[in-house]
């Protein structure tokens, strides 16, 4: 039986199809367990509404507490013998888990991944595959995650044997980076790993950009949930670090500018001291060459002008959503 635990905050647009897509799977044997997180719109009686009709359905109602915080709590009531997680604006295909517990089956592995679709008007893959892999080399796993090969960050793509989840939770109070601070300790109870091509979940791009969020203490999570991963990666002599070094600072890298990038638009002088220690982390990392060509190039002005810098940031983002919203507009 797969567990399928989906937490559940003012959805009630898009929950009737993310949970119809959830119980008309081609494979039945599902525990379905909704997670209302305090909800102040109708999506807890949409859950009710559900339960009357499908005996598969466990729905929990709670006091408002995170994502983590309710995957947390679907975990302790989950029975199932493996795991998935379904975020309540999302939707999946009917065979998305018929086809991972085939893949489980036939290769004995603990964790299947699966491509996924960002949805937005259109629909498209975020990986581009041309075949499926199967892996037992924790090594070369994590040299993917880096370099953004097949296996992603987050864990709604994903399904997990349930031993995984025995003695680890998500930590609270964790809203944005929670799926990276799982990433590790999932990976390293793991042993083999298998990644599709086909795109099996969709995920919904809702207009959350830049100017819609001041939250800047969720990207410094996400910052600093990226580096204890590499500390915890090389701290582990089973891995081969040197291997995997530059795609690990690739991807830091990007978090670094990305949360650069949000401190520059939003101008607050309270992180002033933050900006120029990820402005020294990134010169820093210019100045020993780890990075590849490509990224060394995004720094070079950094390094030569710090203002400079930030005007070209500012004005790349603000471009960027101005694409954004000229695409939505002409379709």
């Amino acid at each position: 039986m797969i567990s399928v635990i989906v937490p559940i905050y003012n959805v009630e647009k898009y929950l009737s199809k993310c949970i119809e897509s959830i119980i008309n799977q081609t494979y039945k044997d599902l525990e379905i367990i909704l997670v209302d997180d305090g909800s102040t719109d109708s999506s807890g009686k949409i859950c009710d509404e559900f339960a009357t009709k499908d005996n598969r359905i466990k729905v929990i109602h709670k006091n408002n507490g995170g994502v983590s915080s309710a995957r947390n709590q679907g975990l302790d009531k989950a029975n199932g013998d493996y795991i998935a997680f379904v975020d309540s604006d999302d939707y999946i295909e009917k065979d998305m888990y018929e086809k991972m517990i085939n893949i489980i089956n036939k290769y004995s592995v603990d964790i299947v991944s699966c491509n996924y679709n960002h949805v937005n008007g259109k629909i498209e893959p975020f990986f581009s595959l041309d075949k499926d892999e199967y892996i037992d080399n924790k090594t070369e796993l994590i040299e993917k995650i880096f370099q953004y090969k097949n296996y992603d960050m987050i864990l709604f793509n994903k399904l997990y044997k349930k031993y995984i989840w025995n003695n680890i939770r998500f930590p609270i109070g964790i809203n944005l980076a929670e799926d990276l601070m799982m990433l590790y300790p999932t990976i390293n109870l793991a042993n083999k790993f298998y990644c599709m091509k086909e795109a099996l979940y969709n995920k919904m791009n809702r207009d959350n950009g830049l100017t819609n969020s001041t939250k800047i203490e969720d990207y410094i999570n996400n910052v600093i949930g990226y580096e204890e991963f590499l500390i915890k990666v090389k701290q582990n002599k089973l891995l081969d670090y040197e291997r995997i070094l530059v795609s690990c600072y690739d991807g830091l890298f990007r978090h670094y500018k990305h949360l650069l990038d949000y401190i520059y638009i939003y101008n607050n002088l309270e992180y002033e001291k933050l900006k120029k220690e990820i402005e020294n982390k990134l010169i820093k990392m210019y100045d020993k060459k780890i990075l590849s060509k490509k990224n060394q190039k995004k720094i070079f002005l950094l390094k030569l002008n710090t203002i400079l810098y930030k005007n070209y940031r500012i004005l790349s983002n603000k471009w960027k959503l101005y694409k954004e919203k000229r695409k939505i507009y002409d379709r």
